[in-house]
């Protein structure tokens, strides 16, 4: 009985990291990470046999074989053909992919950029990309993307408020009152609502009382929680993607 009780709250509370959410005229699918669910959140790019995972059902069945479940998975930043991340990512205490702080075109390259990353004994921290390597962390993972959409407070100089560029976006913040650990996504079938701009973006993560949040990607972002073992996902091709385990 007491078994019973236990898996059943472990249920409760793992849907309630979950919420959606609507705020100025947007419609937002958010999953919460707290402090005490640190060591359960992962960077996943490759599989055993070193190929890449690409998508849900590849990380779903890589779990299962290892003995775990998804109770939470999203993709993480931009990424080039492979696919490869196409910047900094660290899976697992390992960098499989080096900081790139070169110029070039596209939201990666829109400076600033940054990096998200947790170290298991300090913690969470978003930075500038150019930042990163002055600090003396040791990241279990790490995932360069970019733009930053807020760095200490402050929304990227480059975004507009009234700028007519919306699309499907996702992000990840960290609420520097609890140190939870945030992921956004605007909604994927609301072609109106979950259409928004950077700027919409960065004022969510103010709302959510966030001071450093980092773009993850665009209109191919999707978010499971606690999938069924066995779930056919809408096709889709991923580099990494950030996973929390049950």
């Amino acid at each position: 009985m007491l078994m019973r009780y236990l898996l059943i709250l472990l249920l409760v509370i793992t849907h309630a990291r979950a919420e959606s959410l609507e705020y100025e005229a947007a419609r937002y699918q958010l999953y919460r990470v707290p402090k005490q669910d640190y060591a359960r959140l992962h960077l996943r790019w490759l599989d055993a046999k070193g190929q890449p995972l690409s998508n849900f059902g590849a990380l779903q069945a890589e779990l299962v074989a290892e003995g775990k479940k998804i109770a939470f998975a999203t993709n993480a930043g931009i990424y080039e053909r492979g696919p490869k991340p196409c910047g900094l990512t660290i899976c697992g205490g390992r960098e499989w992919v080096p900081i790139n702080l070169r110029p070039g075109e596209g939201n990666f390259y829109l400076k600033p950029n940054g990096i998200f990353y947790l170290d298991d004994k300090v913690g969470p921290g978003i930075v500038e990309s150019g930042e990163y390597p002055a600090l003396t962390v040791r990241p279990r993972l790490a995932n360069q993307s970019g733009p930053l959409l807020l760095r200490r407070g402050v929304i990227h100089p480059a975004f507009r408020a009234g700028s007519p560029n919306k699309r499907q976006r996702s992000a990840v913040g960290i609420v520097k009152a609890t140190g939870e650990i945030v992921f956004a996504m605007s909604e994927r079938e609301d072609r109106v609502m979950g259409r928004v701009t950077f700027h919409q973006l960065a004022r969510l993560f103010l709302h959510l009382g966030c001071v450093d949040a980092l773009y993850l990607d665009g209109d191919i972002s999707q978010m499971t929680v606690r999938p069924p073992v066995g779930t056919v996902f809408t096709p889709n091709t991923f580099a990494a993607m950030f996973v929390v385990t049950e």
